[in-house]
């Protein structure tokens, strides 16, 4: 085998053994068609929406990543729980700046959201995270 075949061989063995260091590829949302894109009307003003600003955008995005992993799989031992644990659509998110520098995000789950009726609640399936302006989580519950 030639060295550089014999490289290129190395390198693509190994490259499975990255997602155990954390390692994943960004996977961009899937697009709707151009004709779907046509009939969408966009609004004048977003005044009426939701508004976060930079650090607590920034403090939501640490949050979610750390509560849901992308490609994060969990184990219930019911599969159709399983999936809708791991759907971030199954959740209502708060989020509550406490000061310029702490943020208070909560993870509350709607499993109704997926069409399944549980008899029992369920446990820790939310979280609240304390998250500094830099990024840092301080706390979790």
């Amino acid at each position: 085998m030639t060295r550089p075949l014999l490289s290129a061989v190395v390198i693509l063995g190994l490259l499975p053994g990255c997602s155990l260091f954390g390692y994943y590829k960004y996977e961009r949302a899937p697009r709707g068609t151009p004709e779907e894109a046509e009939r969408i009307d966009f609004p004048d003003s977003y005044a009426e929406g939701i508004h976060l600003r930079g650090p607590e955008l920034a403090a939501f995005i640490v949050a979610l990543n750390e509560f849901i992993p992308p490609h994060s799989k969990a184990d219930t031992g019911n599969e159709a729980l399983t999936k809708c644990l791991t759907r971030r659509d199954t959740y209502d998110a708060t989020l509550l700046k406490a000061s310029d520098d702490l943020y208070f995000v909560s993870f509350l789950p709607k499993i109704e959201r997926c069409g399944i009726h549980l008899d029992i609640p369920i446990l820790d399936a939310g979280a609240d995270y304390a998250i500094d302006r830099n990024g840092r989580i301080l706390g979790e519950l």
